[in-house]
C-alpha cells in the first residue's frame, strides 16, 4: 500500500548523551521530527473523563492532541513580533510574472542563496535505565536528538518560511544560509493544519525569494526543487521537473492537504524548500512524497496560493486568525461501535477545557454529537467542515445524544488560538 510521508522521516538524527548532576526532571519520551498530526483535527486539551463506562474501554486508545511548537516565553515571542513594521521588506506575494523566462542555471542562481538549511535540536532526558558493566553511573542521561530540514528566506529582515513537522517539537532551533553561516533562529509562529511555519533570524541584509501565483500555474510547466536533501552535507540541491498535476487532495496523518504534485526529486530533508517556477519565483513549499518501493517521481509541495495568508497571519499575530472552534476533542463513533455499545452513530466527546464554547453551552463529556445544523454528522472531519463554514462569534446548533435522549444545544463559536 502507498503511504505519504513527510519528508524528514528519514533524516539522520545525531544523538549527543551528557551526563546530569543528578535532580528531578520532568521526563519527556522519544520525540521525532515525523509529523505529529492529531487524529480528531481539533483543540488541545489535556486529560479527559469518561462519564459513560459502556464505551470507556474502546476510547482507551484514542490519541491525545498534544500540540507543537517550540516552548517560549510571552516575553521572546512579544519581542518577535515587535521588530515588524509595515515598512519591513518582505517578499511580494504572488506576483504576476514578468520578463522572459529564465535558464535553469540563472533560477538556481536568483532563489539558491535563499533556500536555507533549518536545525531542529530536541533535548529530552533518558526516560530507561542504562549502565556500564551492570553499574548504573550516577547522575540523569540527557540525549539531544537533531534532525534538519529546508526553509526560505522571504524577506531582507530575516523571515523564513518552513514546514511545521520540520520545527514540530524543537527545544531550540537555527537556520544555516547558503554560506554556511549559522544563526538562532525564533518560532514566530507554527501551523500544524497547513503544515506551515515561519521562523525569524536577526538580520537586515538576507537574500530573500519572491512568491509567484500557484493559481497561474499549468500542468506540464517545468520547475525547479531547491533544498538539502539528507541534510546540510546536499544543501542546496537542484533537481528539475514537471507539474504533475494540481490540486490533489492528499492525505497525511489523517490530515488532508491540496498540493500541487510534481516529479522533480524531493526527498527527505527537502521539506521547507522551495518549488520555483520558470520565472524565478517561489510558487510551491516542498512538504512531502508517496514512498513506495515501485514509485518514483512524486512529490508534493503546498501552493503559494495556500501559504500566503497563513504566513500573513503567522507573521502579524502568530497564529492563524478567525478559525472558529468548538472547543472539544471527540472521536466518531462507529456503526459497529454503536451497536456494540447501545448507544448511536456520531461525535463522542471525550474532553473540553474549562470556558470553551463548549463548556458555556452545556455540552458534557460523554454526550454525542449527532447533527449540527440539521445536518447529520458521523466523523470529527464531517463536523469540522461544517464548523469551518462559519466565523467566530456565529451560533452554530447542534443535536447531542445523551443518557437515551436526544437534546439541541445552541452554541457559540469562539477563535482558535495557539496552544
Amino acid at each position: 500500500m502507498n503511504e505519504f510521508k513527510w519528508n524528514e522521516d528519514d533524516f539522520e538524527k545525531d544523538i549527543i548523551e551528557e551526563e546530569q548532576p543528578k535532580k528531578e526532571k520532568r521526563k519527556f519520551g522519544v520525540k521525532t521530527l515525523a509529523a505529529s498530526i492529531a487524529l480528531t483535527m481539533v483543540i488541545s486539551i489535556s486529560g479527559y473523563a469518561l462519564l459513560n463506562p459502556a464505551i470507556t474501554k474502546f476510547v482507551e486508545g484514542f490519541s491525545k492532541n498534544n500540540s507543537v511548537a517550540i516552548k517560549q516565553n510571552d516575553e521572546s515571542i512579544n519581542k518577535a513580533l515587535e521588530n515588524i513594521t509595515p515598512n519591513a521588506v518582505a517578499t511580494p506575494l504572488n506576483q504576476t510574472p514578468t520578463g522572459e523566462k529564465m535558464e535553469i542555471p540563472d533560477i538556481a542562481d536568483k532563489v539558491g542563496p535563499a533556500v536555507v538549511g533549518v536545525i531542529n535540536k530536541t533535548t529530552y532526558a533518558n526516560s530507561f535505565p542504562y549502565s556500564y558493566y551492570g553499574f548504573a553511573p550516577d547522575g540523569t542521561q540527557t540525549e539531544i536528538e537533531q534532525g534538519s530540514g529546508s526553509g526560505i528566506l522571504i524577506s531582507a529582515d530575516g523571515y523564513v518560511v518552513t514546514n511545521h513537522h520540520v520545527v514540530e517539537g524543537a527545544t531550540s532551533l537555527s537556520v544555516i544560509l547558503s554560506t554556511g553561516t549559522e544563526y538562532t533562529a525564533t518560532l514566530i509562529g507554527s501551523d500544524e493544519r497547513t503544515d506551515l511555519a515561519l521562523l525569524k533570524i536577526e538580520g537586515d541584509s538576507f537574500p530573500y525569494a519572491t512568491f509567484g501565483d500557484s493559481n497561474a500555474l499549468r500542468v506540464g510547466e517545468l520547475c525547479v526543487a531547491i533544498g538539502n536533501p539528507l541534510g546540510q552535507e546536499l544543501a542546496g540541491t537542484v533537481t528539475v521537473g514537471y507539474i504533475s498535476a494540481l490540486n490533489r487532495s492528499v492525505t497525511i496523518d489523517n490530515k488532508t492537504l491540496t498540493l500541487i504534485q510534481t516529479d522533480a526529486a524531493i526527498n527527505p530533508g527537502n521539506s521547507g524548500g522551495a518549488l520555483v517556477n520558470q520565472y524565478g519565483q517561489v510558487i510551491g513549499i516542498n512538504t512531502a512524497k508517496i514512498s513506495s518501493s515501485n514509485l518514483e517521481g512524486l512529490g508534493f509541495a503546498i501552493p503559494t496560493a495556500e501559504a500566503t495568508p497563513i504566513l500573513s497571519d503567522l507573521m502579524q499575530s502568530g497564529y492563524v486568525k478567525g478559525r472558529p472552534v468548538i472547543g472539544i476533542s471527540g472521536s466518531a463513533i462507529t456503526a459497529q461501535q454503536a451497536k456494540r455499545y447501545g448507544l448511536v452513530e456520531g461525535v463522542y466527546v471525550y474532553s473540553m477545557s474549562a470556558g470553551s464554547p463548549a463548556n458555556l453551552s452545556g455540552i458534557k463529556v460523554g454526550d454525542i454529537i449527532t447533527e449540527c445544523n440539521g445536518t447529520k454528522v458521523k466523523t470529527v472531519d464531517e463536523l469540522n467542515d461544517i464548523k469551518n463554514q462559519y466565523k467566530p462569534g456565529d451560533t452554530i446548533n447542534l443535536k447531542v445524544y445523551r443518557g437515551g435522549q436526544n437534546i439541541d444545544i445552541a452554541l457559540i463559536l469562539a477563535e482558535e488560538m495557539p496552544n
